[in-house]
């Protein structure tokens, strides 16, 4: 079965759901995936407007129109020129006028008011033609192109996934998250059918067909609306949009009736949208990522590290020159220990590098002349992190990528990062990261990536470091 047949058959089951055929998952499991709580702007609902400040925008053939309307929004978000959009999500559920009809006394009036709404979740969007996207949502980021999907996550910046979109980037993303109320996901990358369209604009409420256009006052302003219906009327969505651009400024989702809804409730989905166009067009760039320095994983769920410390290195600024060097104490490839402690006496290059980076496989050849170089003034050493397999089963790896370099250009010290915990404590967030220790105990250079001008950087600034150790002897560290 393709990513299209599975989200369409998925959505197919929610009309079932929706007319009672078929049982639901509940509510918080439903969107729970991604509704995590997140601040920002716009956090509130879209406020309602009032029956007297909506009227209906034509009299003619309103369905046909609503439609034709429908197909110049899509338009907007799969035009060349490109979409910036920033949204924010609440979802939630309030007692309706029935609902609290069937009450008692003050407790039926206050039910009558209560809302639960959840904390509102940000996503930011770039789109362009050709159903090209950027998309950055809870801690993802995913860029879409050419029908492939690069996926990384902000808690791991050493890893990526990238698998086929299938055909359709729309139901990959579905099939990944399930619970998507961000209607610019649908009209940027849905399906070439509008009909369609309107199944993927709010999973939630996947029956709804264009009735009508409107001309709703919110806050003071006017502005279009697309209202879209379910026959019976359980399901609507109300879609404001600037009639000029096109692009969409709010949404508002309601499901009154089903599995998923307790009688005298309904659900409902709101989204605040800010959407602009680039001042230049997004080009190709925008949607691609070199990976060469990450390492390919089989999952979303392996792209995120979930441990507390992820979490504070994120925030924490990465070393720089000048600051003083962490502690580096790791096993020797083949056995024993290396510490930069006892090496300390001399200058000392750590370089930080994967058997799967090609950057790094790139730049050891220099490194080992440059351990040949200067022999007994200075050292260099390779900190092999974030491989996977057992210690044996790294350890052929490596030899199998340094074993040719040693042959022709020379040794170098190889050690294990077995655990991960020397690159963090580095705030190693790309590889390769070069540092250059001085005597003195601290960082005298920090390279990241592999270029002909960090290699004239680090050789030239190894040189000067040399010259000072000959001139004075190593002081302790601070």
């Amino acid at each position: 079965m393709t990513t299209r047949s599975i989200g369409v058959h998925f959505l197919a089951s929610r009309r079932l759901q929706a007319r009672g055929r078929l049982p639901a998952l509940a509510l918080a499991l439903a969107f729970a995936p991604v509704l995590t709580p997140a601040s920002g702007f716009a956090q509130e609902a879209p406020p309602a407007a009032s029956p007297a400040a909506t009227t209906p925008a034509r009299a003619v053939d309103e369905p046909t129109a609503a439609m034709a309307t429908l197909r110049k929004i899509i338009a907007a978000y799969r035009d060349a020129r490109g979409v910036d959009v920033r949204v924010a999500a609440t979802v939630g559920a309030r007692r309706t006028a029935a609902g609290a009809a069937k009450g008692e006394g003050e407790v039926a009036a206050a039910d009558a008011t209560t809302r639960q709404d959840s904390k509102a979740v940000e996503a930011t969007f770039l789109f362009s033609s050709g159903r090209r996207a950027l998309v950055a949502l809870r801690g993802f980021e995913l860029r879409m192109a050419t029908g492939r999907i690069i996926a990384t996550h902000a808690s791991n910046p050493l890893t990526y996934l990238e698998v086929s979109d299938n055909g359709s980037p729309y139901y990959s993303l579905f099939n990944a998250f399930r619970s998507l109320p961000f209607p610019e996901l649908a009209l940027a990358l849905g399906e070439d059918d509008p009909s369609e369209v309107c199944m993927q604009l709010v999973p939630e409420v996947p029956n709804v067909l264009p009735l009508r256009v409107e001309r709703e006052e919110v806050e003071g302003q006017v502005s279009e609306v697309l209202v879209l219906m379910s026959d019976d009327g359980s399901e609507e969505l109300r879609i404001g949009f600037d009639p000029e651009t096109h692009l969409v400024d709010w949404s508002r989702a309601t499901l009154r009736s089903g599995p998923m809804v307790e009688e005298g409730s309904e659900l409902f989905w709101n989204v605040r949208s800010k959407s602009r166009r680039p001042k230049d067009a997004p080009t190709d760039a925008a949607f691609t990522l070199d990976v060469t320095s990450r390492q390919k994983v089989d999952g979303l769920a392996a792209l995120v590290d979930t441990s507390e410390a992820a979490e504070e290195d994120a925030e924490v600024e990465g070393l720089k020159a000048g600051d003083p060097a962490p502690d580096l104490a790791v096993a020797k490839q083949g056995g024993g220990e290396w510490s930069l402690t006892a090496a300390r006496a001399k200058p000392v290059v750590v370089d930080f590098w994967a058997t799967w980076c090609g950057p790094c496989l790139a730049s050891i050849p220099e490194l080992a002349r440059l351990q040949k170089d200067f022999e007994g003034r200075a050292e260099i050493v390779l900190v092999n992190s974030a491989e996977q397999g057992t210690r044996e089963e790294r350890e052929a790896r490596i030899k199998g990528v340094l074993d040719p370099i040693i042959a022709k250009h020379g040794a170098v010290t190889s050690v294990l990062d077995l655990d991960g915990l020397a690159a963090r404590r580095w705030l190693v967030r790309a590889f390769p990261t070069t540092f250059l220790v001085g005597t003195d105990g601290r960082l005298a250079g920090v390279w990241i990536g592999s270029t002909p001008t960090y290699q004239r950087e680090l050789r030239a600034k190894l040189e000067e470091l040399c010259a000072k150790a000959v001139e004075a002897p190593a002081d302790a560290a601070p």
